[in-house]
């Protein structure tokens, strides 16, 4: 007897007139290549109804094609059809198939295929008629986008007191009521989300963070646990492991003690957080850890980049910090000067491939952009949901309201929001102070840096400081260049 699963690894999402299969890439955490890696797949509607009829966990042929036949007229050739359809999505890794139940998820089938297809699951590789996976979602959805993914804020409460934090602390007393989490995931299951972000504040001092985790599980959604990580015990753990598309990301800012328990305002958090994922590592759990650029750690910061290199762990550290969601900048005063961006920047050049390419990605990206292009991808594929439930754009921009679960269905306030419809309506040409600037090639307007640092909440009000690191990057990147092309010549 032949048995078949859904690889625990992979998304499946029916849409009615096509299916849609994708990895984790998207939202789990990788170190390198060697991760699991399948990229996604376009099935056609007959494809999805034979999809629906396996589970993540063993079902035998017999079992499959039962289903099946409820959905299809039963056809001599019926079994021999699935089975063959089967087995190519197994080649392609996103089906396990084993001869014994025991066996169909004993390790994951880990492939290093990345193909885009579309259109009608093809058994000819070469046909012509297959188009890129995002070109077809493109053509499908057209002007309505597709909501992939939900950050959600389950308690606004933090044990700690990170100096830099975009949240002022007497904000942070929400609570999320477990009724509305559940009636959240009810409604994006309906709507065939993909990703849901469970952050805070600390989410891990929600009396029901397991609760809310678990039923991510039951829901076969991919999860991020955004988590400072000194409450995790031993019951998430056990929890966490149970669902093989949930990650978890953290921050460390110095593995010296005093540094990183200076920034948190925690006396011993850094102990707690490094031993916290080493234990989630310990159990196979993916990580990625941030670390945040600021004056206290500037000259550290690597270490932690460090400390996670050995232990195999993606991180990666960022200089971009934010005013409160309150317009209040006192959060600032622990920004880089500009004398420390330049010399974090400059060693970044020199000694990080990965951000040399990065802004080369940027500077193609923005030379192809034209006036009438949207400013970003916001209210594209995500939104963001606070404890009370209140909708807003994205995170850190906490305070642009776009209307109230408590009210709203998710699905109405993402297709007829009017604040919804003016942010989509944005384009490049409505900041004319950026069009004519000589360093736009260098820099990505961000709608929430300039609300947060603008005293009356204008989006349009250009963000100096990030204009200040635009003309740092370019000066530096072509210093860089003609170094290079100098040591070329001679």
């Amino acid at each position: 007897m032949v048995y078949y699963s859904i690889n625990p690894q992979v998304l499946f999402r029916h849409f009615g007139d096509f299916g849609y299969l994708t990895d984790n890439r998207n939202y789990g955490y990788t170190f390198s290549d060697k991760k699991f890696v399948l990229g996604d797949e376009i099935i056609s509607d007959i494809g999805a109804d034979i999809l629906s009829c396996l589970e993540k966990k063993p079902c035998s042929i017999d079992e499959i094609t039962n289903r099946a036949s409820k959905r299809f007229e039963p056809t001599q050739n019926l079994r021999n059809n699935i089975i063959t359809f089967l087995d190519l999505l197994s080649s392609k890794g996103f089906v396990n198939k084993a001869s014994s139940p025991f066996d169909v998820n004993k390790g994951e089938q880990l492939h290093n295929i990345y193909k885009e297809r579309a259109g009608i699951f093809q058994h000819n590789e070469e046909d012509k008629s297959t188009i890129k996976t995002t070109d077809f979602l493109l053509q499908h959805f057209g002007d309505k986008t597709f909501l992939k993914s939900l950050h959600i804020e389950i308690v606004s409460e933090c044990n700690e007191r990170c100096i830099h934090c975009y949240i002022p602390h007497e904000f942070k007393t929400e609570l999320m009521e477990e009724s509305l989490f559940f009636s959240i995931l009810e409604q994006a299951k309906k709507l065939n989300l993909l990703h849901i972000t469970i952050s805070g504040g600390e989410p891990m001092l929600h009396p029901h963070f397991l609760d809310f985790v678990k039923k991510c599980r039951e829901c076969d959604m991919s999860v991020n646990v955004l988590s400072n990580l000194t409450k995790l015990n031993s019951t998430m753990i056990d929890e966490m492991k149970r669902n093989p598309l949930l990650c978890v990301q953290t921050s460390i800012y110095s593995m010296d003690p005093e540094v990183h328990d200076h920034i948190t305002c925690h006396k011993g958090s850094l102990k707690k957080t490094e031993d916290a994922v080493c234990k989630l590592i310990d159990n196979n759990i993916p990580v990625q850890i941030n670390c945040p650029i600021l004056q206290d750690n500037w000259s550290c910061y690597k270490d932690v980049l460090y400390w996670a290199f050995k232990h195999n762990i993606s991180a990666s550290a960022d200089y971009s910090i934010i005013a409160k969601f309150d317009h209040h900048k006192d959060n600032l005063n622990c920004r880089l000067s500009e004398v420390e961006l330049k010399d974090i920047i400059d060693d970044k050049l020199h000694h990080d491939f990965s951000f040399l390419e990065d802004i080369e990605k940027e500077v193609s990206a923005n030379r192809t952009k034209s006036l009438n292009d949207n400013v970003c991808t916001i209210c594209d594929s995500s939104l963001c949901i606070s404890p009370n439930g209140n909708v807003f754009p994205c995170v850190g921009w906490t305070d642009k309201i776009l209307g109230s679960l408590n009210k709203y269905f998710l699905e109405d306030i993402w297709n007829s929001s009017e604040e919804i419809k003016k942010l989509r309506s944005i384009k490049n040409k409505d900041f004319s102070e950026c069009i004519s600037c000589n360093q736009k090639d260098f820099c990505t307007i961000c709608m929430v840096r300039n609300s947060n640092e603008s005293s009356t909440g204008n989006p349009f009000e250009v963000n100096r400081y990030f204009c200040t690191i635009a003309r740092i990057k370019k000066q530096l990147y072509e210093e860089t260049n003609q170094g290079h092309k100098l040591k070329t010549s001679t």
